[in-house]
């Protein structure tokens, strides 16, 4: 079985130190960073790095995980000879039988798998858990907030599902080759992966969810987005939505989400400065402007 890790990296060395060594103590035949233009010391101690499967590709700007992922998976496609690719965050990395468990995965129905992923403490990372059902009314969106069972994977056996996040997604070189030019760069951060891995499903392609996949992201749940720029990639990416064939969310859905999101800004972030964000988000959504803002 030929595999190849794909890692993107930005402006966090330490967490890429953790990811990097836990990924090559596995027997990936390649290892591939996009390195997003770090303005850290990244650059150098990955230059310093001697491991033979390694792939080191800076960026002259921050394309964002979107980009990255999809440069990344460009680049696997066009220059490595491998069958599965797998996507993770620099502050994510493998458990030590992941590519063992994978091995013995029935794969005939299946060339997208997507993994558990865990936080360290062990609970399950939210932010990357797949749809098994998307909540794509405004009805189906508040029994979801009344009880999400219906609409998320069984953590503790296979299930079929319709998304996949970024961080453990599994995917055949096949689905790489035809579909990487999908990933929105344009979405740079949030939302990239759910639509990418919708249109898939809306291609006919089964995601196979497996419990024995496994990966930590060690990232601090409770971080108040609220309080931070990232507010506007969560909101103009959501309201982005409505332009796309395959939008997993209704424009009712959408426009209910941003008004919750805007209002959990203005009570918890409590920060002029993420509320601008937060109203630009709203602007440039509406208006279907791209703009990174971490320039």
């Amino acid at each position: 079985m030929k595999s190849v890790a794909l890692i993107v990296t930005y402006n966090r060395l330490s967490k890429l130190k953790n990811c990097l060594k836990a990924t090559l103590l596995l027997s990936f035949d390649n290892v591939v960073i996009i390195n997003n233009a770090s303005l850290d010391d990244t650059a150098q101690w990955l230059s310093e790095q001697k491991d033979h499967r390694l792939h080191v590709i800076t960026m002259k700007q921050n394309l964002g995980g979107a980009g990255g992922f999809k440069y990344g998976a460009q680049y696997i496609s066009k220059n490595l000879d491998t069958e599965w690719i797998f996507f993770y965050d620099d502050d994510a990395y493998p458990s030590a039988n992941l590519l063992n468990q994978f091995e013995h995965i029935e794969k005939k129905d299946y060339q997208i798998f997507c993994s558990k992923v865990l936080l360290p403490s062990g609970k399950i990372c939210k932010m990357n858990v797949p749809y098994k059902k998307i909540p794509y009314s405004t009805y189906e969106t508040f029994l979801y907030s009344i009880n999400n069972n219906k609409f998320l994977p069984n953590f503790n056996k296979q299930e079929n599902v319709k998304t996949f996040s970024f961080v453990g997604a599994i995917l055949h070189q096949d689905i790489i080759r035809h579909y990487a030019d999908h990933i929105d760069e344009k979405l740079f951060l949030y939302f990239d992966d759910l639509l990418f891995s919708y249109y898939l499903t809306k291609s006919g392609y089964q995601i196979l969810f497996d419990p024995n996949l496994l990966f930590i992201h060690d990232t601090i749940i409770d971080t108040n987005i609220y309080q931070n720029k990232k507010i506007y990639y969560l909101i103009r990416n959501l309201l982005s939505l409505r332009q796309y064939q395959y939008s997993p969310f209704s424009k009712s859905t959408i426009y209910l989400r941003a008004m919750y999101i805007l209002i959990l800004c203005i009570l918890k972030g409590r920060n002029i400065h993420s509320i601008i964000h937060a109203l630009k988000g709203i602007k440039d959504g509406f208006l279907c402007k791209n703009e990174n803002v971490d320039k």
